[in-house]
Formats: C-alpha cells, structure tokens, sequence
C-alpha cells in the first residue's frame, strides 16, 4: 500500500471538530472494507504502513483496529496480522477469540453493571453447573455489560468466585476488569485452560428485564470455566448474549506438521 495518505483522510493531523484522528482512521478502513478493497480473509495493511499513511502514532492505529474488532470486521492473528472477517457489521458487538488473552478484549471494551452480589454454599445443584466442590464458599454475582457506545446490554453474566476473593466482584464496578484476570492477580496463580460450552436458551422473565428483550427470544449461552495448571477451579461464569446484539467469532485451522 502506497505512503501517501487518502484524499478522504488528508488533514488527518487536524481532524474536523468533534471528530478524533482514532475516528477518522477507523471510518476510512471500515469504508474501504465495505466497498471491497480489502477482501474477506485478506488482511489490513500493517501497523507501519496505517502509521504512514495517516500520519498518526502506533497508538492511534491500535485503537482504531479495536473499533473494528468491536464492530467484527476484523480480528487480529498473531502471525498474520489483521484479518477482515465480513464486509459489514452485523450486531451491536462481536467477540472473536484465538487464545485466553483475547477474551479480555470482552471486558475492556464494555462497561459492567453489577446487578447483585451474594455468599453461597455449593450444593450438589449448583456443583452441576459451577464446578466447585460441594460445601465450599462462594460469591455469586449477577453482572451485565454494554458495549462503550450502546446502551442496551450485550450479556448477561452469573459470575462465581471464591469466597475468599469476594473482593474481585466488589472492584469490578469500579475497574471493569475481567474477572478472570482480577482472580489471577488476587489468587497469584495463571489461568492455563478455560473450558467453554455453548449453546442456546430461553431467558427466565426476570433475565429477560435486565437484558431489555422477549423472554420468548432465544439467546446464545456460554459457559465458561477457567483453571490453573493444577487443576483449580478459578472462577466461572455464565453469560446470556442476546443474538440480535452480539456475535461470537471463532476461527479454526489446520496445524503444520513438524518437519521430519
């Protein structure tokens, strides 16, 4: 791709008022996209190449590829750089995972409501669902999250976590970190496995309430547990996604063979 910059981005130094040159990037490419300048399955340029063109810092870039990630446009792979995944948006957010680290784009690209917060003894009910041994303590919190620039939620989550940790769910209003992340710090142990199900259901009335949608509108459920090295159970959750609202993207290939 040439150095020079676009006609429809010349000024990008000095964007038009309201408007920030993150704004600008991301609008030029999401345009290019849409009219077939970037195929589905090709890739952006790099990371230098955007730089030159428009003229703004490594930063900026970044963040105008995370609005196109938070609108499923694109995903980035590690060694292939950032691959366009359609040509158009199609749902209010899209979360597209490779590996742990990208589950956290989730929760730093939403802000989270917590709904409710309660101490609870796993019974052989609950153990059905969380995973957790039966008798021990935990913390249940009922969390929903919308994305920056939307107001309807795109999840609802039933988040567990041990009791002992309970703070992670008090600091998730004010942080919004992941809680997964927010227990490695606090249990000073690495998530090394997260296990997920999906799959579909029908919201009770009252999931349906804070969701703001029909209770007869199936929604996308996944489940996810996340485990130490060891075996630990870390947290859990379980998240209800209004379809009409979120995506979920997942890409799938075939390993090399090691040379012989």
């Amino acid at each position: 791709m040439p150095n020079a910059r676009s006609p429809d981005v010349a000024g990008a130094d000095s964007p038009p008022l309201g408007q920030t040159k993150r704004r600008l990037v991301a609008d030029a490419l999401e345009r290019e996209i849409a009219a077939g300048r970037w195929p589905v399955q090709s890739t952006l340029p790099s990371e230098n190449e955007v730089v030159a063109r428009f003229g703004v810092s490594r930063q900026t870039v970044r963040s105008a590829v995370a609005t196109l990630q938070h609108k499923g446009l694109v995903a980035t792979r590690q060694g292939l750089g950032t691959v366009v995944l359609r040509r158009f948006p199609s749902a209010e957010f899209s979360q597209s995972l490779e590996s742990i680290p990208a589950l956290a784009y989730y929760a730093h690209h939403t802000k989270v409501t917590v709904v409710s917060v309660e101490d609870v003894d796993m019974t052989p009910e609950l153990q059905a669902t969380v995973g957790a041994a039966v008798g021990t303590r935990w913390t249940h919190a009922v969390t929903l999250r919308a994305a920056t620039d939307q107001t309807l939620p795109v999840g609802l989550s039933s988040v567990w976590v041990p009791a002992a940790h309970r703070q992670v769910i008090q600091q998730l209003s004010k942080t919004g970190t992941p809680v997964f992340l927010g227990m490695q710090k606090a249990a000073k142990q690495m998530v090394c496995e997260v296990k997920q199900l999906i799959g579909a259901t029908l919201p009770t009335k009252a999931n349906a309430r804070l969701l703001q949608c029909e209770a007869r509108e199936a929604m996308l459920r996944i489940q996810r547990w996340y485990y130490t090295a060891d075996g630990t159970l870390l947290t859990m959750t379980d998240t209800l996604h209004p379809p009409s609202r979120f995506q979920y993207v997942m890409s799938m290939r075939h390993g090399t063979r090691p040379a012989s």
